[in-house]
């Protein structure tokens, strides 16, 4: 009969062999079989308490790395607090291995202690899974891996569970070792992981360009992207100028910050008298501004090209887009186009002008929220960015024409405000840099116990407090102030400062932009909170000045 540890052996390690990357785990007894297989085996490995965190912390890690995270963790309620960081990995193809243990079968619905239904829980956001039985069969295990590795590391990277039931005495003395020699199957799968595909075009997409390029008035957009292919995007800057179309870049392509790029797109289309677009060229991944995509959606069909290398759908506004897989490069090399004019240098004199505004209004020292993004912007090389207001006020405040080059994360696959501060540690520890992560109070508030895994890491973490959720003044939420902000804004009357001393953090509170900035010139030794005090009315009331301003010029397109 094959022992527990045996059998956790085999699959800790069938998976390391396959290319897995670093183990995640949350302590618990049932699944002691996996985690003295890390620790025996000497594996690379994060712990943290929290199973909510530890899975985010694994998500930060593949994000940066391109390779598998495996998250390991005891059964019950355990497994429940993956999901979130499932459904994220699954939304923003990342590729995280769930191995989590379980009772046996057949305590399953009996009211044994500590017993949930476990296999199905992740439903439809894991690519693949496992229910394993109890250890058994070791020949069966390498298949098995393998598949799960490969479902986690293809074309279209996603998570993927392994579901291990271990009966008691659920650690057994030490047994013999056993090899594991995954299939020559098995060693394709790793060659595969942490490697995009490089996907070109077929050569039967030709027909599928037609006549697209003979427009003056199209747009070239930038989704969001992976880290790996973020450098890709100054290539589009050359594309820009032949075809004579405007370049926006979204806040997670990487490129929203180079000279010749439309940072202020969402502040231009406020302009009514801005015409749509007649095509549209879309590269990598979604749109952090609403209204852009609300500009672009008469777009359909053969107007509407997308180029990624993933396939997974992208069609929010029910455009039906043509989709051309393929890697920004593959693209270039792809086409032949002669110089054309076009509308992009009005484009570009709307840019200067609403970058002149924001200039005027925010070059004040005082700490507004899009000036603290305008600063951390030009302190940063490798930037995670919170959901809410710090990646919108990213998005269409910050200046463009920066003297680094700036690669930038976030949680942007389901949007939500939970595991951002475990998924900055993750991104910290995989990248092996210095970060720096601009987030709310609310986003720090619901991950607040993950600042344990921030300890040892060189992170600069620039905490916004408003006191509440800052993004409700800006919804049309039709109801009394006052009972908005007692129950949409949810004001909490905290700072951080005990919160930093308590898990060890270096704590500032700078009182002005100046100060901020000096701060974040000097790269960080160790994890430090930088909390910086605003006011949401205040807030609100500087974007409306800017949208006045804004609002009174006008710029003559061409059409």
């Amino acid at each position: 009969m094959t022992s527990n540890r045996t059998w956790g052996r085999a699959i800790v390690c069938g998976l390391q062999k396959l290319g897995a990357g670093r183990v995640f785990i949350s302590p618990g007894a049932r699944g002691s079989a996996l985690v003295a297989a890390v620790a025996e085996e000497g594996i690379d490995f994060t712990i943290h308490y929290d199973e909510r965190g530890m899975s985010f912390a694994a998500l930060g890690w593949a994000m940066a790395t391109g390779r598998p995270a495996v998250c390991i963790t005891t059964s019950g309620s355990a497994v429940a607090n993956l999901l979130p960081a499932c459904v994220e990995a699954f939304h923003s193809g990342i590729p995280l291995i769930f191995v989590t243990a379980d009772r046996p079968p057949e305590l399953r619905g009996t009211g044994a202690n500590q017993t949930i239904h476990q296999p199905g829980i992740f439903g439809s956001f894991v690519r693949a899974e496992v229910d394993l039985p109890c250890p058994g069969d070791l020949a069966a295990l390498p298949a098995i891996l393998e598949n799960l590795a490969a479902s986690a590391t293809g074309e279209n990277p996603c998570p993927v569970h392994l579901n291990v039931p271990f009966p008691e005495p659920v650690l057994p003395d030490l047994s013999a070792d056993v090899e594991f020699t995954p299939s020559e199957e098995g060693s394709a799968c790793q060659s595969r992981i942490g490697v995009a595909a490089n996907v070109s075009p077929d050569l039967t997409s030709r027909s599928l360009l037609g006549h697209f390029f003979d427009s003056p008035h199209g747009v070239i957009l930038v989704g969001r992207l992976p880290l790996a292919e973020q450098p890709d995007a100054a290539l589009l800057l050359d594309l820009s100028n032949r075809l004579g179309w405007p370049l926006i870049a979204d806040a997670l392509s990487g490129a929203r910050q180079l000279p010749g790029v439309i940072g202020h797109a969402d502040w231009i289309l406020q302009s009514r008298n801005v015409p749509a677009p007649e095509r549209v060229l879309h590269f990598g991944g979604s749109l952090v501004s609403k209204r852009l995509g609300e500009w672009m959606v008469n777009c359909r069909g053969e107007n509407y090209l997308q180029v990624r290398r993933f396939p997974e759908n992208l069609d929010p506004w029910h455009q039906s887009p043509t989709l051309l897989r393929a890697g920004i490069p593959e693209f270039l090399d792809f086409l032949s186009i002669q110089p054309q004019s076009g509308w992009r240098d009005v484009w570009i004199e709307a840019n200067q002008a609403v970058a002149e505004i924001l200039s005027e209004v925010l070059d004040t020292n005082q700490l507004s929220e899009p000036a603290i993004a305008r600063v951390v912007a030009a302190n940063s090389s490798l930037l995670f960015l919170g959901n809410s207001m710090p990646i919108r006020d990213f998005n269409s405040c910050v200046e463009t024409e920066s003297s680094v080059f700036t690669q930038i994360l976030g949680n942007r696959g389901a949007s939500g405000i939970d595991g951002n501060i475990a998924t900055i540690a993750g991104i910290s520890s995989g990248s092996g840099k210095p970060v720096t992560a601009l987030v709310g109070d609310l986003t720090l508030l619901h991950d607040l116990n993950s600042l344990a895994l921030l300890r040892s890491e060189p992170v600069s973490l620039v905490v916004v407090n408003n006191d509440g959720g800052g993004i409700f003044q800006f919804l049309p939420l039709g109801i009394d102030p006052d009972e908005r902000e007692r129950f949409w804004e949810t004001p909490h009357g905290m700072d951080f400062s005990n919160a930093a001393a308590q898990f060890g953090l270096e704590y500032y509170r700078p009182t002005d932009i100046a100060e901020l900035a000096e701060l974040l010139s000097q790269s960080p030794l160790r994890a430090r909170l930088i909390e910086c005090r605003t006011d949401r009315a205040a807030n609100h009331a500087l974007h409306l000045e800017i949208a006045r301003k804004v609002a009174t010029r006008e710029w003559k397109w061409t059409r």
